[in-house]
């Protein structure tokens, strides 16, 4: 057993082992029925405005949140070991974007195609409700979304005289003119071994033209001179002489963002929560920064991988129709509005980047509505999983220096095809 999956192994016995905790089951007699789901400790504090909406919309049913780890891999960890007992530990799932093809493919969710007529579709993003279609069937209804962007020193470049990049090139020239390492870096990304690398590396690969998988064909694409020039461009960027610190490959969302809102950064790549967040009182950056989309090759607008979270229902619940019933509340202009306006979290649904009481909490939905229209996904395939976890091994060889950006991608794409079945 790995020691992530020791660990969610020993979250998952503490949960159960609470007194409260009654799988799958109602209340004590008499009392309500409840609905159980894991979210992350620390948004549990902006659910519960939601779960006491419901109570409140449907008496005698009650959701209780139990708090899960933060780290996603974890909970994803955690999740998988509870639905594979199929003992309706957990009526909900709340669920990252990537996970629906796995959990899917298992059986362990409920199809909500019924459940959710066309008509309430069209009232989400559209790539969002398509993260959530595996194998054409619905199995996850978004919640809230993500898309990368690039974010950076509007007054160090206004300064300077420098247009705000569009493509890497420019992106590289203007990050290397500004910086004074090691108080200000030119360009900060999340280089860790996690999913958060893929998410970048993906945008640069697209944005050179390239691509991973073909979910529909399981064609693989690392081993092509567009992938090879993206990940040359990491290297270098985090290389002697380079843009971003050395230590850009330990660096996490939190760890980057907490450098660019010091004022230590020119340009950061991250997700939408980032701006609220640097233009609060006491900011070392606030009213000084803009965002882009992630920069091309070519200087066309870019295409920011696709984020975000979503509501499932477990097929193992024993109480489907109440759950279902939670998932339409929590999807309403009104629960998004509860949940979005004070994490500054990007809804789901459309009407939410054109919503008063939503852009006054959070101005900057105006401009993340169009970056979302050209958001891209991650692939869809039942493996993605151990997929992600080939291309992220590679590509923190490279990016360590112990392959060339040739080597460990034609390796990536040779386990990749293993991976998916394809002849090697």
């Amino acid at each position: 057993m790995s020691r992530r999956e020791a660990g969610a192994s020993a979250v998952l016995a503490l949960l159960l082992a609470a007194p409260a905790c009654r799988p799958g089951g109602d209340a004590a007699p008499g009392g309500p029925a409840v609905l159980r789901m894991l979210v992350p400790a620390n948004e549990r504090p902006f659910w519960l405005p939601l779960a006491e909406s419901f109570a409140k919309a449907r008496p005698g049913v009650r959701l209780e949140l139990e708090e899960g780890p933060v780290p996603t891999d974890l909970r994803e960890s955690l999740t998988t070991s509870a639905l594979l007992s199929r003992d309706g530990t957990w009526d909900l799932v709340y669920l990252d974007v990537t996970w629906t093809s796995k959990l899917a493919a298992a059986g362990w969710l409920l199809p909500l195609d019924d459940a959710f007529g066309e008509a309430e579709r069209a009232a989400f993003l559209p790539q969002a409700l398509a993260a959530g279609v595996f194998r054409g069937r619905l199995y996850r209804v978004p919640f809230r979304t993500d898309v990368g962007l690039l974010y950076y020193r509007a007054d160090l470049l206004a300064a300077a005289g420098i247009a705000p990049p569009r493509t890497f090139a420019e992106l590289e020239t203007a990050a290397r003119r500004l910086q004074s390492p090691p108080e200000r870096w030119g360009f900060l990304w999340q280089g860790a071994q996690y999913e958060g690398l893929v998410c970048f590396f993906l945008e640069v690969l697209h944005g050179h033209g390239g691509s991973w998988i073909d979910p529909e064909t399981l064609e693989v694409g690392l081993d092509r001179p567009e992938a090879e020039a993206a990940l040359a461009l990491l290297v270098r960027a985090r290389g002697a002489g380079g843009v971003s610190p050395p230590g850009v490959t330990a660096y996490r969302e939190e760890e980057t963002r907490h450098l660019f809102q010091s004022g230590r950064a020119v340009f950061l790549r991250s997700w939408p929560y980032v701006f609220r967040l640097a233009q609060r009182e006491g900011s070392a950056v606030a009213g000084k920064i803009g965002v882009l989309p992630v920069p091309t090759l070519s200087g066309a607008p870019g295409s920011g991988t696709l984020g975000g979270w979503g509501l499932a229902v477990a097929r193992a619940s024993r109480q489907p129709e109440k759950a279902i019933a939670f998932v339409r509340h929590a999807t309403t202009l009104e629960s998004q509005r509860l949940f979005c306006a004070p994490t500054g979290f990007a809804p789901a649904r459309r009407d939410g980047y054109a919503d008063p009481e939503l852009l006054a909490a959070n101005p900057f939905l105006a401009e993340l509505g169009k970056i979302h229209a050209s958001a891209t996904a991650r692939p869809v395939v039942a493996r993605y999983a151990q997929a992600s976890d080939v291309l992220q091994r590679h590509l923190t060889g490279a990016l360590a220096g112990l392959s060339t950006p040739r080597e460990a991608l034609a390796a990536a794409a040779r386990e990749t095809r293993a991976l998916l079945g394809e002849a090697p």
